[in-house]
């Protein structure tokens, strides 16, 4: 005879998914704000933008419908109740906020690089612990470095200079043309 206690099991409550509509909202705002400022740019970026912002639509409508169907299923809820139950996160979450804005705030100052690796140092102590200080340094430093080899050595993407780009740049420019010579 079997054990009907495992087999009457209650059901899982229906997962809060409210938070998850912050990145389709601000895929939203990026799409708009992306198709209005592109205008006067060559008509191959206006075509880029389109698409990307179609894609970017298309997929919000997807999860978008997803998340209905899931609703209505009693899968999952969207409700405002259940977002802050503990002061140590919402605590977190302030602090990466303020973060955040810090970093937006001093990146025309500090350049990417630095700017970059001080908002990942101080993003990785604050959700892990102090203690992870020497593996968070050792993250923020890397990530910042290849973003920087990446992004502005390779693709010549134009981020903020600060005092790291300007001191890198001859270096870069005499690299650079040493393989464009080679």
């Amino acid at each position: 005879m079997s054990d009907d206690r495992h087999s009457r099991r209650r059901p899982a409550p229906p997962r809060n998914v409210l938070p998850d509509f912050i990145i389709p909202a601000l895929a939203l705002a990026f799409a708009i704000y992306y198709l209005t400022t592109i205008t006067e740019v060559p008509w191959s970026a206006q075509a880029s933008a389109v698409l990307v912002s179609a894609l970017l639509l298309l997929s919000i409508l997807i999860y978008a419908i997803r998340t209905i169907w899931r609703v209505r299923a009693g899968i999952e809820t969207v409700r405002w109740q259940g977002l802050s139950s503990d002061p140590r996160n919402d605590l977190r979450r302030l602090g990466l906020l303020a973060l955040s804005i810090g970093y937006v705030w001093f990146i025309s100052d500090l350049g990417f690089t630095i700017a970059t690796t001080v908002f990942l140092f101080l993003a990785i102590v604050l959700l892990s612990s102090p203690a992870n200080w020497r593996n968070a340094a050792v993250v923020a430093v890397l990530s910042s470095l290849i973003g920087y080899f990446v992004f502005i050595f390779i693709f010549e993407t134009r981020f903020p200079s600060g005092p790291f780009e300007k001191a890198v740049a001859p270096y870069a420019k005499s690299v650079k043309k040493a393989f464009n010579d080679g």
